[in-house]
């Protein structure tokens, strides 16, 4: 996917037949996240975060949305764009090369492929910033995410603790 079509809303077909645009966050967005949050189980928030998290802070979205700290997108439904229904967040490390990926996905719209979706697209502009890993750090009973990054290139190790780190290839 080349770089400029990251900056516009991309549409996604969902298992459903739903379709849904992905589209670059704004600091204004923060309302429509944090009501995503509150519709989201604590289980989905608790894979997202490895806590419990209920919202984020105005401070936590800008520095989300701050384009010096990495790129996160808001996916809505199409027939309703000011509802999201997942954000996906590709963000700097201290590693070279490497972006760590973060996503949420409201539970009714979990097992769609969304996810999946997601994560290539986060995956193809990581790409396009010449980086060579997406890092992931996720729940070792992340079914869902785990499938996606091994099917992605991820080597899954042992699980230690409860959480696991993960690195996918991104291919250049």
């Amino acid at each position: 996917m080349p770089a400029a079509a990251l900056d516009e809303a991309t549409t996604y077909l969902l298992a459903s037949g739903e379709l849904t645009l992905t589209r670059l966050a704004r600091a204004d967005d923060l309302d429509q996240v944090n009501a995503l949050h509150a519709r989201c189980t604590l289980a989905t928030r608790f894979s997202r975060y490895q806590a419990a998290r209920r919202d984020l802070r105005a401070a936590e979205w800008r520095q989300l949305t701050d384009p010096a700290r990495g790129t996160t997108w808001i996916t809505a439904l199409a027939e309703d764009p000011g509802q999201a229904v997942a954000v996906t967040h590709l963000m700097h490390t201290d590693r070279d090369g490497v972006r760590e990926l973060g996503l949420l996905i409201e539970d009714s719209r979990q097992r769609q492929r969304l996810g999946t979706q997601l994560t290539g697209h986060a995956i193809a502009h990581a790409a396009t910033l010449r980086c060579h890993t997406v890092a992931v750090m996720t729940g070792a009973d992340n079914r869902a995410m785990l499938t996606i990054a091994r099917n992605r290139g991820a080597v899954l190790p042992l699980p230690t603790s409860s959480t696991i780190d993960l690195d996918i290839p991104v291919a250049g």
